[in-house]
């Protein structure tokens, strides 16, 4: 408090909606920038979830909310050694026990920060599923919000559909197919009807 007291006036920066966008873009690019492999990933994953977002009937307000949380749900990334990100072989399960806390990660930064912590749990349960496989916590269904069930197909089919170190990038129709098989287990149908129709308009 008394360092805050002494702060001048004109260094202090209003958080306007303006100035949060740029921070969260600010915070992606820092992100993407890690591998050449994840290069602009979480604007592609914003835009995607975005479009979903907007077929399933979302505010503009949780629209901003959710292109925010996409531009940040990998920030945990940043604790993971580049030799694992960028590898070009199988992980072992000590390297996929690292991958797999990346979200854990995302969300210890998130919510040390005042004006994003309401974000930090959407962000970060981007790896769950519906039926409690996913990681880092193993939620299931009734306790994803649809901001989280978004950003999780969303993430997905940006991942499919870009070149990583293990294999090239997988076109559309097989990215669909993957993706679908997988609804009402993992992914939520209605996502998954939306992602089609996004990426089918996209094509």
């Amino acid at each position: 408090a008394g360092v805050a007291a002494v702060e001048p006036r004109d260094r202090v920066v209003e958080a306007t909606e303006t100035r949060l966008d740029q921070v969260a873009t600010a915070f992606a690019w820092i992100i993407d920038a890690k591998s050449s492999f994840t290069f602009e990933h979480s604007d592609r994953v914003g835009g995607i979830a975005a479009a979903v977002a907007r077929r399933l009937g979302f505010t503009e307000a949780a629209l901003t909310r959710l292109r925010r949380a996409a531009l940040m749900n990998d920030l945990g990334k940043l604790a993971v050694p580049n030799a694992i990100l960028d590898k070009p072989g199988a992980l072992t399960p000590d390297e996929w026990t690292v991958v797999r806390r990346h979200p854990y990660h995302t969300w210890q930064i998130l919510r040390r920060v005042p004006i994003f912590a309401e974000l930090a749990d959407d962000a970060a349960n981007h790896h769950e599923r519906l039926d409690g496989g996913g990681y880092f916590r193993g939620l299931d269904g009734p306790r994803l919000t649809m901001t989280a069930r978004v950003l999780a197909v969303a993430d997905v089919a940006d991942a499919l559909m870009s070149a990583r170190p293990y294999r090239a990038a997988m076109p559309i129709d097989r990215v669909l197919a993957i993706i679908e098989g997988d609804a009402g287990t993992a992914f939520c149908p209605d996502c998954v009807v939306a992602l089609r129709e996004v990426l089918v308009e996209r094509a």
